[in-house]
């Protein structure tokens, strides 16, 4: 059974918005990131963005053409179910943008999409950062796991989330190690009290 906003152009075009207005935002936010790393930063990406871009990207295209080539995978066959598991999916998509950038504000001039590590920089425990390090990853994350519930294919879930964990996990991986390196003591406490992307869990 194909998704539902492949037979209602409405809420295809609802769909179609909401990505195009999240893609805008991370561009922009992108942009302004670039504008504003601070001189003397000290890069240390190896790569972590284009690796996230890339995944994100294919497992986002992999699982629409999934949702269409493996009907069989279909979450719920009840339209009522499919209807809400849409709408739900669409409100995560627009909390998991709102939650991201209430990281990267909170974060303020020490954000950048690049992982990139500022001489005055320190470490920051206000907002979401008091409970988790990487608060605009949970952000990405749960606007991803929105485009998967819009899709209603629990194929299409698993390669759109996994694809996402396994980007968002090297960035992870790669920006606590320069952490740990630049900021040395107060990040490694910090890690200590804290979790990656959900409170209390991981």
């Amino acid at each position: 059974m194909p998704p539902l906003y492949a037979r209602d152009l409405s809420l295809a075009v609802v769909l179609v918005v909401s990505l195009l207005i999240w893609r805008v935002m991370e561009t922009t936010v992108d942009i302004r990131s670039r504008l504003r790393l601070r001189a003397g930063a000290q890069r240390e990406d190896r790569g972590s963005l284009l690796v996230v871009a890339i995944l994100v990207t294919l497992g986002a295209f992999l699982g629409a053409v999934v949702a269409f080539k493996v009907p069989g995978a279909v979450i719920t066959t009840s339209v009522v179910g499919r209807e809400t598991l849409f709408w739900l999916g669409i409100l995560l998509i627009y909390a998991g943008m709102a939650f991201r950038l209430y990281a990267i504000h909170t974060l303020g001039a020490y954000f950048t999409t690049t992982v990139a590590v500022a001489p005055e920089q320190v470490v920051v425990e206000t907002g979401p950062y008091r409970l988790i390090r990487h608060p605009a990853y949970t952000g990405l994350l749960t606007t991803l796991f929105g485009f998967g519930l819009t899709c209603t294919n629990w194929l299409t879930l698993l390669i759109v989330m996994s694809c996402a964990l396994i980007a968002i996990g090297y960035r992870i991986h790669v920006e606590e190690r320069a952490l740990r390196e630049r900021l040395g003591q107060p990040y490694q406490a910090y890690m200590r009290r804290t979790k990656r992307l959900i409170p209390f869990v991981l």
